[in-house]
């Protein structure tokens, strides 16, 4: 198992990733710390950072004097040298791959150190934050801080962290969004906790209807219709994952789901499991059934079941069909689930869809197109008007997809 934790300076990725290890019984490597020290060694000993990286293994990363701003200035210089990141990417990947697993915690671990870790999050939160906590962290430490020249060192600090050329600090398009700006410590570890143990649970094997249904629209996809699809990155490959698409015909749901890299289920309203061996074919094919109008938070518990075990689930926010294409306002509930199973949501926009003949004489492009995840509402039981504008911001992403593709579509 192995847990990617990126974030800037002062975000609160470092105590993070220790108390995860600490719960799963996890080693835990503070990435940062290596940059620190091979920045100390090096002033210590005269030697050029690149030689000084290839003495790690003798360095004490317990030192006091690792943890002074000095030493975390002097690491975000070193760490812009490709020898010094060459000779610690090395030590990295060994270490995790010796412990069968570890946590973490840097600014390239989602991006180069493990691209393929099992569960990424990006930490983040405005520098004023971040510059607070690291003034009261000095202060309770008995040492004078002053607020500005902080600030003023924590911008400059995420300045040349992501502007260098050799690995710089960027969000991994499949990572979590963690904004600790107004997240408490324990809430942290509640969200990270639950994405990290769903992540662990193995991945089941899908159903015989399932791979042949999913595959033949693949098939029929690639061959038969203009069909482009873009931002398959940005979808997590573990852990509870609501993605949510708008919806202007009834190719969506398969035209969507089958080209997602893990097994859907897909929300569909109650009227058409009516008719019994309909139902019972998109039963098999992972529809679940959800009630509209006063019964639909109670429709959604075969969702919630899904994602409480680790599955992922494709849901329409705008509750219904819309022919003419335009976006409709959406309702509640993606953000009530969101907010009711923990789960990140990863916005998609479908184009040309309801042109399905068309499109199969190559005169419409149908797009489809993934955002990044969104962390889901901060309360558990969060008011109406809470999931209500959670709905609408995940509405915004995807009218600002759409937007794009359209675009595209007149270059």
């Amino acid at each position: 198992m192995i847990i990617a934790i990126d974030g800037p300076a002062a975000s609160g990725k470092g105590t993070l990733a220790q108390r995860l290890a600490d719960h799963f019984k996890l080693p835990h490597l503070d990435t940062g710390l290596l940059y620190r020290a091979v920045g100390w060694l090096a002033g210590q000993t005269g030697q050029t950072p690149a030689a000084a990286a290839a003495y790690l293994d003798a360095a004490d990363l317990d030192n006091p004097a690792l943890r002074t701003d000095e030493a975390g200035q002097a690491a975000s210089k070193v760490a812009a040298i490709p020898e010094v990141r060459v000779n610690l990417l090395k030590f990295q990947r060994e270490f995790a791959h010796q412990a069968s697993g570890a946590v973490l915690d840097g600014r390239d671990i989602g991006t180069v150190v493990f691209p393929d870790a099992d569960l990424k999050i990006y930490v983040t939160a405005t520098p004023e934050a971040r510059a607070e906590r690291r003034f009261l962290e000095l202060q309770g430490k008995g040492e004078t801080a002053d607020r500005v020249a902080i600030l003023g060192q924590i911008r400059e600090r995420d300045r040349r962290d992501t502007e260098r050329a050799t690995s710089p600090l960027t969000r991994a398009p499949d990572a979590i969004l963690l904004d600790t700006t107004e997240l408490g410590l324990e809430e942290q570890v509640v969200l990270a906790s639950r994405w990290a143990a769903l992540a662990m649970k193995p991945v089941r094997r899908p159903t015989l209807i399932y791979s042949f249904g999913s595959g033949f629209t693949r098939f029929f996809a690639r061959w038969f219709l203009d069909f482009t699809i873009q931002g398959l990155d940005r979808v997590p490959r573990k852990g509870p994952l609501i993605v949510a698409c708008n919806h202007i015909s009834f190719w969506d749901p398969p035209l969507v789901g089958a080209h997602l890299p893990r097994e859907m289920h897909f929300v569909a309203k109650a009227e058409l499991f009516h008719n019994p061996l309909f139902g019972a074919l998109i039963r098999s094919y992972n529809s679940i059934p959800i009630q509209r109008g006063a019964k639909s938070r109670s429709g959604l518990r075969g969702a919630e079941e899904v994602l409480t075990a680790g599955g992922a689930v494709l849901i329409f926010p705008e509750g219904t069909r819309n022919k003419s294409g335009e976006l409709l306002q959406p309702r509640g509930g993606v953000g009530r689930l969101a907010a009711l199973t923990k789960t990140p949501v990863v916005p998609a926009c479908i184009t040309g869809s309801d042109q399905i003949r068309r499109s199969m004489r190559r005169q419409v492009r149908i797009r489809v197109s993934f955002g990044s995840p969104v962390m889901p509402p901060r309360s558990e039981n969060p008011e109406r008007d809470e999931v209500r504008a959670f709905a609408r911001m995940i509405m915004d992403r995807i009218r600002a997809m759409r937007e794009e593709q359209e675009a595209k579509t007149w270059k």
